[in-house]
């Protein structure tokens, strides 16, 4: 059994907020923490005192992170590990042990383009377990936790993740289907039936709110409805690989990504 989720610290300023999401999440299920921090190898620094430096640093970001989150959240068992390597090859060839690992991004919450994060997108596509991706924190209040649909097994596998987050969070799960130009109204609403049938069915107490988008592409639609979400479940194809993400959906919601967000592996 796999009894901890691994967040990787990386010192930036949304650091903190990335590791009390993941330290409130593990408080939740009744998990551990593992602090991971990863220095580059010397060859990264120009000079060996900058190593180091760095060396140093970590060390005081990972006791520091320790003990703030252990007088917040005393019930939650805590390891800490630096480490020595790339950072998101060396995070996802540790991804098979832990239940989830937890990333940040260097973006906030509400802003776009293709500056996000390079070593959280890696680790997002070539880790082996689930991932989420956290943005800094949000300047609004958040609600619901939002799931695409689309009938693959991918798909059917978030939902049930996501409707498990809801009934977990108390919030209402909203399930999203586009089908883009083209295609009737009539056939999303079979996806998004069979959906809300499923969650009903094995989550009775679960709040469900259904949306059709038939103008938009699957990674508009999702990145639309998790503007005020507090979750996007999102299903991926594979067990890890750049190949798995490039150009599809999660990809183009990863560098749009609005609120935390969960990869679900099969």
């Amino acid at each position: 059994m796999k009894k901890q989720i691994l967040v990787a610290l990386d010192g930036s300023r949304a650091g903190s907020f990335v590791a009390d999401w993941a330290a409130a999440r593990a408080n939740s299920l009744d998990l551990g923490l593992a602090l991971v921090n990863v220095v580059p190898g010397e060859w990264a620094y120009p000079r060996e005192n900058d190593h180091q430096l760095a060396v140093s640093r970590a060390e005081d970001l990972l006791n520091s992170e320790a003990q703030r989150l252990a007088a917040a959240f005393p019930n939650v068992g805590m390891t800490t590990q630096r480490l020595s390597g790339e950072p998101a090859a060396t995070i996802a060839s540790l991804s098979p042990a832990y239940s989830m690992v937890v990333v940040g991004t260097d973006r906030g919450p509400g802003t776009e383009g293709q500056g996000y994060g390079s070593v959280s997108f890696q680790v997002a596509v070539t880790s082996k377990s689930d991932v989420a991706v956290v943005p800094g924190p949000a300047r609004d209040q958040r609600s619901g936790v939002v799931v695409g649909v689309d009938g693959s097994a991918e798909s059917l596998d978030a939902l049930d993740r996501g409707a498990r987050e809801a009934q977990r969070l108390n919030d209402e799960l909203i399930i999203v289907h586009a089908t883009g130009p083209g295609v009737g109204p009539a056939e999303g609403g079979n996806v998004l039936s069979a959906a809300v049938q499923q969650v009903n069915h094995r989550f009775p107490s679960v709040v469900v709110k259904e949306v059709l988008d038939t103008s938009s592409s699957p990674g508009q639609a999702l990145i639309a409805a998790a503007r005020e979400a507090q979750l996007l479940v999102m299903g991926c194809k594979g067990r890890g690989g750049l190949s798995v993400l490039l150009g599809s959906v999660a990809q183009h919601v990863l560098l749009h990504v609005q609120c935390p967000i969960i990869l679900t592996r099969p």
